[in-house]
């Protein structure tokens, strides 16, 4: 159960975990809906001729959008498998996600971010990771979610899981686990699924860290 299969879309695609028996080595473990990053889910701005004036703000959404990751396994008494450490800086934030196995070595994950305050990273908000334009962004974030739980709890394959969910709530950033990966921002959601359905229990979307740039903190 030592499988690597980490997150790395470029384009708009749609992926599900069936199988209880999962790779321990992916973030979205126990989330099985993945939405991954899309251009087209943030409007690109008029393809325009940009003036000398505007440039230099054109470059600035396109720098510095790349991410440095580690991953280390960490001792777990008791068990076989280790517990998972994933953590991802980008510019002055860094996030950590933690990878904890179940009896059958499906992986439930946390994430955390840290801001750099002086010398050393102190946790943060998910909401404080934006800039006003936050909502905007949350909304994209939603109907992506919303989208994939009409999507997959239509499939029969899957109504034993949906059958006490018959909807899901709006989520707010507090309600999101968000973590850096792959050069991408990536949202995970619960369904509240049963846990006999842990393996299809959530969807993940991930944008370009390029398309979120303008919703960032800088």
């Amino acid at each position: 159960m030592r499988n690597l299969a980490f997150l790395i879309p470029s384009v708009l695609c749609l992926s599900m975990c069936l199988g209880c028996e999962q790779s321990k080595r992916s973030l979205t473990e126990a989330n099985g809906i993945t939405i991954e990053s899309a251009e087209e889910t943030i409007a690109a701005a008029p393809d325009t001729a940009a003036s000398p004036e505007t440039e230099p703000e054109a470059q600035a959404t396109t720098e510095n959008t790349t991410t440095s990751c580690e991953e280390k396994d960490e001792d777990n008494p008791g068990s076989e498998d280790p517990i998972i450490v994933r953590t991802c800086t980008y510019q002055n934030y860094k996030s950590v996600a933690t990878g904890m196995p179940d009896y059958k070595g499906r992986y439930s994950w946390e994430h955390a971010l840290y801001k750099l305050e002086g010398d050393e990273y102190v946790p943060v908000k998910n909401e404080l990771l934006f800039n006003d334009k936050r909502n905007d962004l949350l909304r994209q974030v939603n109907q992506r979610v919303l989208a994939e739980y009409h999507l997959f709890s239509g499939d029969p394959d899957f109504s034993d899981c949906f059958a006490m969910v018959e909807s899901i709530p709006e989520f707010g950033y507090d309600d999101l686990n968000i973590g850096f990966e792959d050069d991408q921002l990536v949202f995970h959601a619960s369904l509240g699924l049963p846990e006999a359905c842990l393996s299809i229990d959530g969807a993940s979307v991930s944008f370009k860290l390029s398309e979120v740039a303008p919703y960032l903190q800088q």
